[in-house]
């Protein structure tokens, strides 16, 4: 195996356990239950109405592997939740450091 393909892999694994960390940051912070504005609990269904994004999209957010998350996925939970994107990154590298290895 050459250099260049051992530090793809390689940063393909740290990418895959950033995405999971966050997915699992944003299902810990924001769906354990799933509220509306005013802090009543609501279905996941409602939630992803309210946030314009897919009901499917939240299970694979919930899921423990999570996915490949897209920025604008982060952003459009983030507005829903009334929270900026430098609170959430800011409190994210509190809990899971700003140096994620395998």
């Amino acid at each position: 195996m050459s250099k260049e393909t051992s530090n793809k892999d390689e940063i393909n694994k740290i990418n895959a356990l950033v995405n999971k960390y966050l997915c699992n940051f944003i299902a810990k912070k924001f769906f354990s239950p799933f509220c509306n504005q005013d802090g009543q609990e609501i279905s996941q269904n409602e939630y992803s109405i309210g946030c314009g994004i897919t009901s499917s999209t939240l299970s694979k957010i919930k899921g423990l592997d999570g996915y490949n998350i897209p920025m604008t996925t982060i952003y459009s939970i983030c507005r829903f939740e009334n929270y900026s994107l430098e609170e959430f990154f800011s409190e994210f590298e509190k809990e899971y450091g700003t140096n994620i290895r395998p």
